[in-house]
């Protein structure tokens, strides 16, 4: 019985090997790649019970990684294409995986002393393992390993470590049970540097994930600002409305004011309602009122610091997107201008504002000179300044989100941006 089960044993965990190898790459679990997996597993199988037969146990477990895991690796990096640095930290970590039967397999062992008592339970927990890793792990792992970064690097040298020490120390040789303290505390000094590494990928993506967090509240503060100040100006619009409907009650009270001589209070009263209508001009630019709000507030802010904004305008009243999102897009690239201009000391500041809409796309183009020349990063202008870059990230950030492209070019001192939505 016991060998039935160390047979069954065998099986089991060579089966798990591969599969959990192949499934942490990423490899679907479907009928296909899993019979595909099975007949690796068969031919690798029949090459070790050959081996087996031929030269005997000890020999062959030491064999064992040229026999079952390069083949493997060959497998996955010449048949499902992954690269061989992946191919190997994912076949060295499911043989890292083993080792959580095996221990739990060896105290069942120190405790019963029943050889049939361990395989039992190695077969088990592997089975169960399988399952777990499978379902909650594997998902994981496939965004981690399939990607040549830092990260999988550090998340792998732990499991390739273990792999050949295990193999040095064990399979090749008994240096680990010869109580030589530099080897028995080799794994001890890995796991130290192994977690020095976590945490430094870890606070590093932490730091990232605080940025991403603080950005997104500036995007929606930004977002309220944007809202506030167009629900102020069609506030004005209904204003003006008002105003024009009470225009006549306004002439008679003038009217009567000079019919009695009174100029000086008629006088006043025109002051008064010029006062209300300043307060409520709004340029009509195209037939879309929320566009027209936007540029209207900032054309009063141009006019103030004396920049002179050039407008070309042909879009319909309904746009191809979310108007909070476009205007958001238009605010921020006309608030770069202005900041831009301001550094100028030239009496000639000007804005080129296009706006237009064909095959039911919008096309949105700003230029205005500049002095300074930006630093492109990516093609995205940045800039070193504290405080700044915050708009050309809000309109890479939106224009994303509106699956449209944005272009960010330099033509003869004057800086342009292109965007398609």
């Amino acid at each position: 019985m016991v060998q039935i089960l160390s047979f069954i044993h065998n099986l089991t965990t060579m089966l798990f090997g591969i599969y959990i190898s192949a499934f942490f790459l990423g490899v679907k679990q479907n009928r296909k790649n899993i019979l595909t997996l099975f007949l690796l597993f068969f031919c690798e199988g029949i090459v070790y019970i050959i081996n087996f037969l031929l030269l005997g146990a000890i020999v062959t477990d030491r064999l064992y990684a040229v026999i079952i895991h390069l083949p493997l690796i060959l497998f996955l990096t010449l048949y499902y294409k992954y690269h061989v640095t992946s191919s190997c930290i994912s076949v060295f970590s499911a043989y890292l995986c083993c080792q959580l039967s095996n221990w739990i397999g060896l105290l069942v062992l120190a405790i019963t002393g029943k050889q049939w008592c361990y395989y039992t339970l190695r077969i088990l927990i592997t089975f169960i393992s399988f399952f777990l890793l499978c379902k909650f792990v594997c998902r994981t792992t496939e965004n981690i390993f399939t990607r040549d970064t830092q990260e999988s690097y550090i998340i792998g040298f732990l499991p390739t470590v273990y792999y050949f020490f295990d193999y040095s120390f064990t399979k090749l040789s008994s240096l680990l049970y010869s109580n030589n303290k530099i080897v028995i505390e080799f794994m001890g000094f890995v796991f130290c540097i192994s977690y020095f590494a976590f945490l430094f990928v870890y606070f590093r993506e932490y730091e990232k994930k605080q940025e991403l967090e603080q950005y997104s509240d500036l995007m929606k503060m930004q977002l309220l600002s944007i809202e506030k100040e167009v629900e102020q100006v069609k506030s004005s619009k209904q204003k003006l409305s008002i105003l024009r409907h009470d225009m006549r009650h306004h002439l008679n009270i003038i009217l009567t004011q000079l019919q009695n001589n009174n100029t000086a209070k008629a006088i006043k009263y025109i002051k008064e309602i010029g006062d209300l209508y300043d307060d409520t001009m709004i340029e009509a630019y195209c037939q879309n009122e929320t566009i027209n709000s936007v540029i209207s507030i900032y054309h009063a802010r141009f006019a103030d610091k004396e920049i002179a904004l050039n407008c070309d305008i042909s879009i319909g009243e309904t746009l191809p997107c979310p108007d909070t999102a476009i205007c958001t897009i238009l605010s921020n690239g006309l608030e770069n201008s202005m900041h831009a201009l301001e550094e100028m000391t030239t009496e000639k500041k000007w804005v080129n504002l296009t706006i237009s809409e064909k095959k039911n796309h919008l096309l949105l183009q700003i230029e205005n000179p500049i002095v300074r020349i930006p630093k492109f990063v990516n093609g995205i202008p940045t800039s070193g300044k504290k405080g700044h870059g915050i708009g050309v990230k809000s309109i890479v950030y939106y224009t994303e989100q509106l699956s449209g492209q944005c272009h960010f070019s330099l033509t003869d001192n004057t800086f342009i941006l292109r965007i398609i939505i």
